[in-house]
């Protein structure tokens, strides 16, 4: 930790304590359990019995969830509270006859938030009013800029995962996302914890959880939103359905106080599974998004595994992954263009997210900067209402054929190892992502590939570009072209021309402004990628 900035080490140590820290006051939006005792034995307390809870309090809000067992007689029960006042529990268990579990009751005065951390000013995500995008409770767009740490939450130990959100966090991303306990993740925790005793997944290990739970929390700190995939493998491909649900019920209720994503699929084809569990995740939880991380049907014209849980009820936000495709650059275009279209534009509407594209594995004909880059900014202007980076796959300097953070390399003589993985440019080109959307109302954005007339052929020299409903705004990601051609006859403001240099993440020096309607022909500064921004002005 010697090489962080002061600052950055002091968060990381501030997440490491807090992860492990009870909250006994808790506040909007904050951590807040209670543990029970349970007063009978059983035989396999994780399978044998359930325990519900009820929350109500404030403007006759209402919340139910799930009780879990975290070992021994111990039972717990969590919330994160969207209202400052009193709130009054209840539990119902499945043995009526436990006085322990059964009918126990209690009252939390819950205070208002004075913090800084966006997830407890905010609080929890939801989908926006018109469907298109993300939002906290209180309507603040989020703008979803995540990071690929599949294995990090298990083969992390504390002191690296504290630093490793620590530089996400200087970098803008704004979610992580993480496995559960995939087997070629390995078999233990760090800590030496296994995930089940058991193959058939009925002997749950606590230990190993409130590993992950930790972590979890720890970037919950660091003011990262988590997404979490694979609910219905939490091990091994695949389980029987009542092992899964089982399951997703758990995790759902160990980590009902944190800001969290759920997905039960984790880079699969459309399964039956996925809806079942699906249902079980959504029937525990009502204040939580899920979503699906489907694999890549490669090659195919639309995301049509994405287009398969679509319109399923329990799911919020219609997940991609355009993929990596082997490295064809041609096809990684298309799928992270033409598969975000087409869900976006699927009615009725769910906010749009490529969950996985190409990494940049520092490869040397493919899995480069550029791919992740390039990725980027056809999503979000291709209708995706967010994205997420990673780093690490298949480079031809890697021994295993895989690394970077994604695998969580642990050797540091390997040149992916995940700390050394961090600074590569193209996190950097993240940030560059995440400041131009900030500065703009990414979330007005629509795609309008139409208004491109001087399209080239190949894929990857493809024009994407959006605009404002109101036509007061359009972007365009120009991948490598000389010119574009695009038609602003609906346009009735005049508008300033900038340039913005999404490798470097700097605007150039030169401007101008076009007075519409018309087809106007629009030339880079130079040569190479250039992102277009045309804004409106005022009329002098």
């Amino acid at each position: 930790m010697k090489n962080l900035p002061r600052l950055l080490l002091a968060i990381a140590s501030a997440f490491e304590v807090s992860a492990f820290t009870a909250i006994d006051s808790p506040h909007v939006w904050g951590r807040w359990e209670q543990a029970l005792t349970s007063a009978r034995p059983y035989e396999n307390p994780y399978a044998d019995v359930s325990l519900r809870v009820r929350f109500t309090g404030p403007q006759g809000r209402s919340i139910a969830a799930y009780g879990f067992w975290d070992g021994g007689e111990v039972f717990r029960i969590r919330c994160a509270f969207p209202l400052a006042g009193t709130w009054q529990w209840q539990t119902e268990c499945s043995d009526a006859q436990n006085a322990g579990l059964h009918r126990q009751h209690g009252t939390v005065e819950v205070a208002p938030y004075r913090g800084e951390n966006p997830l407890h000013r905010h609080g929890f995500l939801k989908v926006s009013t018109d469907r298109r995008y993300l939002a906290h409770d209180d309507d603040t767009p989020f703008l979803w800029m995540g990071d690929t740490a599949w294995a990090g939450a298990m083969r992390s130990t504390a002191d690296e995962w504290g630093r490793y959100l620590a530089d996400r966090r200087q970098k803008g991303f704004t979610i992580i996302q993480v496995g559960t306990a995939a087997s070629w993740m390995g078999k233990t925790s760090r800590d030496g914890a296994a995930p089940f005793h058991d193959a058939e997944l009925r002997q749950l290990n606590p230990a190993f959880w409130q590993s992950i739970e930790r972590r979890v929390r720890a970037a919950n700190d660091a003011g990262l939103a988590v997404a979490m995939v694979g609910l219905m493998e939490p091990v091994e491909r695949y389980p029987n359905a009542e092992a899964a649900c089982r399951f997703a019920r758990h995790i759902v209720a160990r980590l009902f106080d944190c800001h969290i994503v759920f997905s039960p699929s984790f880079d699969s084809d459309y399964m039956s599974l996925a809806d079942e569990v699906g249902r079980a995740t959504r029937e525990a939880t009502a204040v939580h998004l899920i979503t699906q991380h489907p694999g890549t049907p490669s090659g195919q014209k639309t995301p049509i595994y994405t287009m398969k849980y679509y319109d399923q009820p329990y799911l919020d936000i219609a997940g991609v992954q355009s993929g990596h495709n082997r490295g064809n650059r041609e096809r990684c275009a298309f799928q992270s263009a033409g598969w975000m279209l087409h869900a976006c534009r699927h009615e009725p509407h769910k906010p749009v997210i490529n969950l996985e594209a190409m990494y940049d594995g520092h490869g040397e004909k493919a899995w480069q900067a550029v791919d992740a880059r390039s990725a980027a900014w056809r999503s979000w202007f291709s209708g995706a209402k967010g994205y997420t980076y990673g780093g690490g796959e298949k480079s031809p300097k890697a021994t295993n054929g895989h690394g970077g953070i994604w695998s969580w390399v642990t050797d540091p003589q390997q040149h992916d190892h995940w700390e050394k993985a961090l600074q590569w440019q193209s996190a950097f080109q993240m940030q560059h992502l995440r400041d131009f959307l900030s500065g703009i109302e990414w979330w007005r954005l629509e795609p309008a590939p139409e208004l491109i007339r001087n399209q080239p052929e190949p894929q990857t020299r493809r024009i994407i570009l959006a605009r404002s409903p109101q036509r007061d705004a359009a972007f365009a990601y120009l991948p490598d072209n000389e010119v574009i051609e695009v038609d602003l006859s609906g346009f009735t403001v005049p508008l300033a021309v900038r340039w913005f240099d999404p490798v470097r993440g700097r605007f150039s020096p030169e401007s101008s402004s076009v007075k519409t309607p018309g087809i106007h022909r629009l030339t880079p500064p130079a040569r190479g990628e250039w992102v277009l921004a045309l804004e409106g002005t005022k009329t002098r």
